[in-house]
């Protein structure tokens, strides 16, 4: 008889996931990317387009090549070209002063930054622009910074990994927790010493201490700065440490074409249907306005309209139906099935594109019409731009659809980013005063009001002073131009050395230069 006791199965032991460590370089990266912050926080949302971004642009670039250095990663050619641009069109910020240009400048420089690092670390959807772009750069831009959003924290105030830095580990760790406790001081000692401040002495003591060139800001405001410049920094680590470990794997070329696939459920019978609709009306508003659509190009103006109403009249209409058969595209290219050639979904999608060119240029020569009778403002040329650039687009998407030897993704791209680049360094401010200057003073007979020149601000100034003294030019325009030049002289501020840019130092010489005014203005 056994009178041995049964044998019972162990429980299971709970797997612990090991705690993650990050070498002396991600941790020095970790505490680049927090002074990064801060200086991004300055010099793009609390000071003008200038020097100081740019200087961070080449600063943020310098960092991630010595890390990459460091680290042995060998951008691709992708990434090279993104980390390229970036540098490129942060040049911009010193070209023109600050306008609606230079905030899309900015977004592109922040986009193709992140790209940039993407690209460098990963792969795995596609190793450069192609059929998958649009879920290439989601993932670039969410899925992995916030893959790792948090880990900022971990590198800074944790141990290194390294083994030959095992010896410092204390002193490493003592050092983070002595920098998170002066963080942590920083909102009670500002309050402190705001409420003590009521005391003279104490204030010609702090005066005495701090007595440095420096712009004069509060300590709140310092602290505001250092407040929002933490998620930056979380933004940009989390990006390169998900990079490193190779976080959001789920994501690559396979399974985003399987995602393409089994959202193609619009069978042929249904697209035709949906487009021919829509097809049918821009049929019949053609045929309706053929006359008058054809004055633009003949360059006749229909009777009963003044310029400004035909060049006005349906046109950011027209430009919404051009939004609108783009979004059209995109959604049939999404979830149109595919059998065979798909010779209808390519028909439809090229009647599309045939209909915007004809909307495109029927608006371009209404602008143009407009133009010529009343001259440029920044208005119109970035509307002209947007035209010519969606008609490029439509232009690269029609011929996609005759030919697929086109690629059409990386084709776009680049005339997308090429002609952001001909608009943001030809300095469109600048071309805008110089025209309208050189056409009133052979004497077009336009006014500039004082509206006109304050739209252009700095880029107004060299042509303003040109202006206000010139016998071609009628009596409301050198007086719109002189008051122009005293306010901009009485009331523009030097942004200083961070918001440096060459419109404004233009703008200061020729101020300079300006002759006298007579008493009687």
């Amino acid at each position: 008889m056994n009178n041995s006791l049964p044998y019972v199965q162990p429980a299971p032991q709970p797997v612990v996931p090991e705690k993650r460590r990050y070498t002396l370089a991600q941790k020095l990266l970790a505490l680049a990317v927090l002074l990064l912050g801060y200086f991004y926080i300055r010099a793009f949302l609390f000071s003008a387009a200038g020097l100081g971004r740019t200087l961070f642009v080449f600063l943020l670039l310098a960092v991630s090549a010595a890390y990459m250095a460091h680290a042995r990663i060998r951008p691709n050619a992708a990434a090279v070209a993104a980390g390229v641009l970036t540098g490129l069109f942060s040049l911009v910020f010193v070209w023109i002063p600050s306008d609606w240009l230079t905030f899309f400048t900015a977004v592109f420089c922040q986009l193709s930054y992140t790209y940039f690092v993407y690209k460098s670390m990963d792969t795995r959807i596609e190793r450069r622009p192609g059929r998958f772009f649009d879920l290439d750069l989601l993932k670039a831009v969410f899925a992995m910074p916030f893959a790792s959003f948090g880990a900022l924290f971990p590198a800074l105030f944790t141990a290194p990994a390294d083994r030959r830095a095992k010896g410092n580990r204390r002193a490493v760790r003592t050092v983070g927790l002595v920098l998170l406790g002066l963080v942590l001081s920083a909102f009670p000692t500002a309050v402190v010493v705001s409420l003590l401040s009521f005391d003279g002495g104490f204030r010609a003591l702090l005066d005495g201490l701090f007595s440095f060139d420096l712009p004069q800001v509060s300590f709140f405001e310092q602290l505001v700065y250092i407040v929002m410049a933490v998620p930056v920094a979380m933004y940009i680590f989390g990006l390169w440490s998900s990079g490193s470990r190779g976080a959001c794997a789920g994501m690559q070329a396979e399974s985003c074409a399987r995602s393409r696939r089994a959202a193609q459920i619009l069978p042929r019978t249904v697209v035709v249907a949906a487009c021919v609709p829509l097809l049918l009306v821009y049929l019949l508003f053609f045929v309706v306005q053929f006359s008058y659509f054809t004055s633009a190009f003949s360059g006749v103006l229909p009777a009963d309209f003044s310029y400004a109403e035909y060049a006005r009249q349906g046109f950011f209409e027209l430009c919404a139906v051009l939004v609108l058969n783009g979004g059209v595209a995109y959604l049939l290219f999404l979830f149109a099935k595919r059998t065979g050639k798909n010779a209808a979904l390519r028909i439809c999608i090229g009647l599309f594109c045939a209909a915007s060119l004809i909307l495109t240029a029927t608006a371009v020569s209404k602008m143009l019409l407009y133009v010529d009778a009343f001259g440029l403002t920044l208005p119109r040329v970035y509307t002209l731009w947007f035209m010519l650039t969606v008609a490029l687009v439509f232009i690269l998407l029609l011929a996609r659809m005759v030919s697929r030897r086109v690629r059409f993704v990386p084709a776009a791209l680049a005339v997308c980013i090429a002609m952001f680049g001909i608009l943001a360094f030809s300095n469109a401010p600048s071309i805008v005063s110089r025209f309208n200057a050189d056409r009133v003073c052979s004497g077009a007979g336009w006014t500039l009001d004082r509206a006109y020149f304050e739209q252009l601000g700095a880029s107004a100034v060299p042509d303003a002073v040109r202006l206000e003294n010139d016998p071609n030019a009628d009596h409301v325009t050198r007086s719109n131009a002189r008051r122009f030049l005293d306010d901009y002289a009485l009331y523009h501020e030097d942004g200083g050395f961070f918001s440096f840019n060459l419109a404004e130092h233009r703008a200061r010489q020729a101020l300079a230069d300006r002759a006298p005014q007579n008493a009687d203005g």
